[in-house]
């Protein structure tokens, strides 16, 4: 569920932090947007069904390192914010899918 509402706030962020996007048609955030729906699709899975989809997460700790290379090797004008919001977030998505991981490890 926390991968979920991540997801909905990386999709949410862009505008909410950086007012300007929309003159540019978000083309700095695409990247981490996309990113962010995928990160929402399995969180979803892993809330509904976590038993059946035992990659789901492995695959979001890698979008969330996906995320988080994105947003180190950005060089088109994105935000400050943003850019540091896409570090946090994307690293609580790693974190929370890590521990989910190990948890289910340990079963």
């Amino acid at each position: 569920m926390a991968a979920f509402l991540a997801g909905v706030w990386l999709i949410a962020a862009p505008p909410v932090l950086h007012f300007g996007a929309s003159l540019h048609a978000f083309r700095p955030y695409w990247w981490s947007m996309g990113l962010a729906v995928v990160v929402m699709l399995l969180g979803m899975v892993r809330a509904m069904a976590p038993l059946d989809v035992p990659l789901a997460q492995p695959i979001t700790i890698g979008l969330a390192v996906g995320l988080i290379v994105v947003a180190l090797i950005r060089t088109d004008g994105g935000t400050a914010a943003v850019w540091l919001n896409q570090l946090v977030v994307g690293g609580l998505i790693a974190l929370s899918a890590g521990l989910a991981f190990l948890i289910s490890m340990r079963r």
